[in-house]
């Protein structure tokens, strides 16, 4: 028996024990479609990590064929054939996670025949993924590339009404050109998804475009001043210009963010070593309860003021202040220098202590 007929019969038998249902050319496509929305959530019960995974493998397996007998059917509606070339498209990227070698050659290779297709949503779809695979790419383009790149993601997000899954390329790729130093980039693509979202029909989507007008906003800080002001814990009204003259590092953070309590010690130590020569730390605290709050600070002895929102609408990451730099994860740690121009959004560790030491030499020779 060859090896291949023998994974064949080794796949049925699995296949039987997970019951899912014996695919056939016969099936019309949406019965198939539905095959493949239950396929995905197959319970799974294995004794082993190994035997796991090779029970998810043949799950999806099974979604790819379902998928494929969907896009060998020549009456096949362009909506569902959209719908079973992206869940195709999971399924090989799931396989090439879990360490099969063919599967990322196998999307890729169908993303670029995609791109010929004469079904205009069709085309977008692989359009879009050659263009994702080329988010590696990022850290090495030069700044004509960039600007490229950008124009081409938003002339095919433009072509369809914009989905999450648009919408969380849009933020991995402003998030990569961060990573890059390419805070510009980052802006502008963030920028300009937020107009197509503002135009979209669905609220949240509108919602969302906010968020990536903040992030945008944020993106822009380096080399300009920060807009930040609000009530303490203490009750006592704070505006970050009143500190102008000083180097001020802004923190945003939570009792529940654990790299946030483990940066704060360092930032501690340099304030207790800096504070005298103008040293000043403001922190934006997103906790829902002032308690928890206040549990934290009274713990770790942190001298410095705490902004904290108290408004219903207004609490946790709601903070005004987070909503308008689109902070959404934290911590996030901007330094702004005596000035009143933001050095670095990314105050933390060896860089805070680089930039602080910098900026105080600096102070002296002046």
């Amino acid at each position: 028996m060859n090896m291949a007929l023998c994974e064949d019969l080794q796949n049925a038998v699995l296949q039987k024990k997970l019951n899912l249902p014996m695919l056939s050319e016969e099936m019309k496509p949406a019965e198939l479609l539905e095959i493949i929305k239950l396929d995905w959530k197959t319970d799974i019960e294995a004794e082993t990590a190994k035997q796991e995974s090779q029970l998810m493998k043949v799950v999806l397996k099974h979604i790819i064929q379902a998928a494929d007998l969907i896009l060998s059917n020549s009456k096949v509606e362009e909506k569902t054939a959209l719908a079973a070339v992206q869940n195709k498209m999971q399924a090989l990227g799931v396989l090439a996670r879990s360490g099969d070698t063919t599967a990322s050659i196998r999307a890729v290779a169908m993303a670029k025949e995609l791109q010929l297709d004469k079904r205009p949503l069709i085309a977008r779809e692989g359009k879009i993924i050659v263009l994702s695979n080329r988010l590696r790419e990022i850290p090495k383009m030069n700044q004509q590339q960039r600007k490229d790149f950008i124009k081409d993601l938003i002339s095919l997000f433009s072509t369809s009404e914009i989905t999450m899954r648009e919408i969380q390329i849009a933020q991995v790729t402003a998030r990569l050109f961060e990573q890059a130093g390419n805070l510009n980039s980052a802006q502008s693509i963030l920028q300009k998804t937020a107009q197509l979202l503002a135009e979209a029909s669905k609220t949240e989507l509108k919602e969302i475009a906010d968020q990536f007008r903040g992030a945008a906003r944020r993106y822009g800080l380096p080399g300009h001043p920060m807009k930040l002001s609000g009530k303490t814990l203490d009750g006592k009204q704070i505006d970050i210009e009143d500190l102008k003259g000083k180097v001020v590092l802004v923190q945003f953070w939570a009792s529940w963010c654990t790299y946030c309590l483990q940066e704060m010690p360092h930032i501690l130590q340099l304030y207790n070593t800096y504070h005298k020569d103008g040293f000043e730390v403001v922190g934006v605290n997103l906790d829902d309860s002032a308690d928890r709050a206040r549990k934290i600070i009274d713990d770790a002895q942190l001298p410095w003021p705490q902004i904290f929102s108290v408004e219903p609408e207004a609490l946790g990451m709601k903070n005004p202040n987070a909503t308008y730099y689109g902070i959404t994860s934290i911590p996030q740690c901007i330094l702004i220098d005596r000035k009143g121009n933001v050095v670095t959004l990314q105050a933390r560790g060896k860089i805070l202590n680089q930039e602080l030491e910098r900026l105080f030499i600096q102070s002296k020779q002046q």
